[in-house]
C-alpha cells in the first residue's frame, strides 16, 4: 500500500521510523546502529556505524536500499535523509555519509 506523504512531513515520517525501528549502542570509538525486531530479510548485524574520530558514517547498503523501498528514495537520497537523522538524533554535524552499494 502506497501512501502520500508531504514533503514538510517527509523527514518527520522517516525519522519515526529509523527512531521505532533501530537501536543503539555506544563504545569508546563509535555509535553502532542495529536493527531493533530482525527478520528473515534483514539480521541483527550492525547497519549504521558513525566513528566518533571522524564523524564519518558507514550506512550498509542493504539497509539503506531497504529506506529506499519504502520510501521511494534514490540510494543517495537514502544516505541523505539517514544522515540528516543520524545528526539529530546524535546532536553532532556529520563530515560524511557513505555505503557499500555497487560494491559486489
Amino acid at each position: 500500500m502506497k501512501y502520500l506523504i508531504r514533503e514538510s512531513q517527509f523527514e518527520k515520517v522517516v525519522f519515526r521510523y529509523l527512531n521505532t525501528n533501530l537501536t543503539m549502542d555506544e563504545n569508546m570509538s563509535a555509535y553502532v546502529f542495529y536493527v531493533s525486531n530482525p527478520t528473515e530479510k534483514a539480521d541483527s548485524g550492525r547497519v549504521i556505524v558513525c566513528f566518533k574520530s571522524d564523524m564519518g558514517c558507514f550506512i550498509d547498503s542493504d539497509f539503506a536500499q531497504d529506506i529506499c523501498d519504502v520510501f521511494s528514495l534514490t540510494p543517495e537520497e537514502s544516505l541523505d535523509v539517514i544522515g540528516k537523522w543520524l545528526e539529530n538524533k546524535l546532536g553532532i554535524t556529520i563530515s560524511s555519509v557513505y555505503s557499500d552499494f555497487g560494491a559486489d
